[in-house]
């Protein structure tokens, strides 16, 4: 059964070298590229269009899985913009200052709580097309991340008119059509949605941007500035939508631990050890924490009997992981969310064990419903349902209805733990440490980035992507539907996830430190003597302000239910009404982006 796939693997490891060959050039361009100029870069056509691809190719299903894990982040669409308009080093410092805005986003459920793919590509364009420093940036990205909430759910609601497309082949008992139902509608359409007002907008809103910003710098600059300091609120709400799955059971301490050593070392951390140091404490509290020997017994899986017959081998599990990992989320819509995805996953499955019509055509309806989890942990569950739907081809009785029980019983579990595992602890942790290298460890000041940070952030997720999704893919097969049945029983899953949890806690509570900004102006008067507030509460616990702020935002979240869209727009509308003239003076970041507005 378990027969090479050579060609495919392949193939993998090819567009793996040829990817980091890109990369690499990439670096060697971002090594000689000219010093920063004071005047903004002239966009050209070409650039925008290009701009626009790389924004769609993002939002794509043709990279891999890694369009939304990695091309999708700030620090990489920063990296890119400033590689085709010839400032890579200012694109990267760009990039990774925009994520900090996104740091801890998490899309769950079919939601987008705001775009970061948006605000750094075309952030990025913006910026640099009218010279902009990183705060003015930061104002431009905060606003355009909400647009991009908007054409989320204009895909997601035509995309729904299209299933029905696949519906259609699957009555026909067309599995080609099937597997063309998933792409050719879909694609063409975002294609149109994403790319084309993308070009439009980096080619011709520099010039009208510029001269909106001139306006603004002699105007209204307090409506920038209030971007810009709204812009280090929403970082609280990124870490509050990561600790809604963090700051639970008895791991919430290490969050406030990871908190006050950051504070400790003056909030400037090389993230790099400091995960180490999360790592080794989460080792410790599985170890001290967890249940006897006993309890570490796993219950031995049946091996497989050697005499029985198969018919699909490890090629054919292959290619619908293949199709998985680059087409789930292709069609993806608010009536069947992955369901599209799921059934051309199975399509060279269906291919290989059924040969009547009527068989095929069942197959292809009963995997086209409403499905969704999260698709690299998640993958587990299309493992097992083809060794479901294997056995029924040999004959045994395994329904429809119990095939069904299986997804739907386990899509829940494995998107919740998935969405922790890789939206809520591997993105972050990992983007951060890429920010951190990116900057050299001046998130939120630095001009000019080092091309190893997106670097690194590229192979790490490269590396969880590809090699766990596969490894689980093939071990859902492989075991059977007792799997994860097995794997939640001995006790295994729960250790890992709590060690996950603390690990992800303790550097959350180091990121709240680092990204998150607020500070108050306010001070009062006593005897002829002025106490600024801010320098009493540095006295007491420097970044108060930022935790208080993190821990409110959580608490709506995730015990208030509050949308997350409101949250948003109650942050940016604080900061814009906290700038307005009325009050003493602007802060100090108003005058900043003034003084940058003013010499581009």
């Amino acid at each position: 059964m378990n027969v090479p796939v050579k060609k495919d693997k392949k193939q993998i490891a090819i567009a793996m070298m040829i990817t980091m060959l890109l990369l690499a050039g990439s670096f060697i361009f971002a090594q000689a590229a000219p010093v920063a100029q004071d005047t903004p870069v002239t966009m050209s056509l070409p650039m925008a269009i290009i701009i626009g691809l790389m924004y769609y190719m993002s939002m794509s299903p043709f990279l891999g899985n890694l369009g939304y894990t990695v091309f999708y982040r700030p620090l990489v669409a920063g990296t890119l913009v400033g590689i085709v308009m010839g400032h890579p080093a200012e694109g990267i410092a760009i990039g990774a200052n925009i994520n900090v805005l996104y740091l801890g986003w998490i899309s769950a459920g079919g939601s987008l709580p705001g775009d970061p793919g948006l605000a750094g590509y075309l952030g990025t364009a913006l910026a640099l097309g009218s010279g902009l420093d990183v705060n003015g940036a930061l104002a431009i990205a905060a606003p355009l991340g909400l647009l991009g909430s908007i054409t989320w759910s204009l895909r997601m609601a035509v995309c729904a008119t299209f299933a029905h497309k696949a519906d259609a082949f699957a009555e026909k008992g067309d599995i080609k059509g099937v597997a063309r139902a998933n792409i050719i509608y879909s694609q063409p359409f975002q294609f149109v949605l994403y790319a084309v007002p993308v070009t439009l907008a980096a080619y011709l809103g520099s010039a009208a941007v510029q001269a909106g910003l001139n306006w603004v710098a002699a105007n209204a600059i307090w409506v920038m500035s209030g971007l810009y300091t709204a812009s280090g609120m929403l970082a609280a709400l990124g870490i509050a939508l990561n600790l809604k799955f963090l700051l639970v059971k008895n791991v919430w301490p290490y969050f406030f631990a990871g908190y006050i050593i950051a504070t400790l070392m003056g909030g400037s951390v090389n993230l790099l050890p400091f995960a180490a140091l999360g790592g080794v404490l989460a080792f410790m509290h599985v170890t001290f924490t967890g249940k006897g020997d006993s309890a570490e017994k796993t219950e031995k899986v049946e091996k497989e009997v050697a005499e029985k017959k198969r018919i699909l081998t490890e090629k054919d599990v292959f290619a619908s992981w293949w199709r998985w990992l680059c087409f789930s989320h292709s069609c993806y819509n608010w009536e069947r969310m992955q369901g599209i995805g799921f059934g051309h996953s199975m399509t060279p499955i269906i291919a290989k064990l059924y040969t009547k019509k009527e068989d095929v055509t069942a197959a292809l309806k009963r995997h086209l419903v409403f499905y969704n989890t999260q698709p690299d942990i998640g993958g587990i569950i299309n493992g097992i349902v083809i060794a479901m739907e294997e056995e029924r081809a040999l004959g045994a009785d395994i329904t429809d209805d119990a095939i069904n029980a299986v997804k739907v019983g386990l899509m829940g579990p494995m998107a919740g733990i998935g969405d922790t595992i890789q939206q809520g602890i591997v993105i972050p942790i990992l983007l951060a440490i890429g920010m951190n290298i990116a900057t050299g460890g001046q998130v939120g000041t630095a001009t000019k980035g080092n091309i190893l940070g997106p670097l690194f952030f590229f192979v790490s997720m490269a590396a969880f992507v590809w090699g766990v999704g596969w490894w689980l893919y093939k071990t859902g097969y492989l075991k059977g539907r007792d799997a994860v049945t097995n794997i939640l029983r001995s006790g295994t899953l729960d250790r890992l996830m709590s060690g996950a949890m603390v690990l992800g806690n303790f550097v959350i509570g180091a990121l709240t430190v680092s990204f998150v900004s607020l500070k108050t102006p306010l001070a009062f008067m006593i005897g002829g003597s002025s106490f600024v507030i801010q320098d009493i509460l540095n006295m007491f616990m420097p970044n108060l302000l930022p935790l208080i702020l993190t821990l409110v935002v959580w608490w709506l979240v995730a015990k208030k239910q509050v949308s997350v869209t409101k949250i948003m727009f109650a942050i940016i509308l604080i900061g814009i009404l906290a700038s307005i003239p009325i009050w003493p003076s602007i802060n100090e970041a108003g005058e900043v982006i003034k003084a940058g507005l003013l010499s581009s």
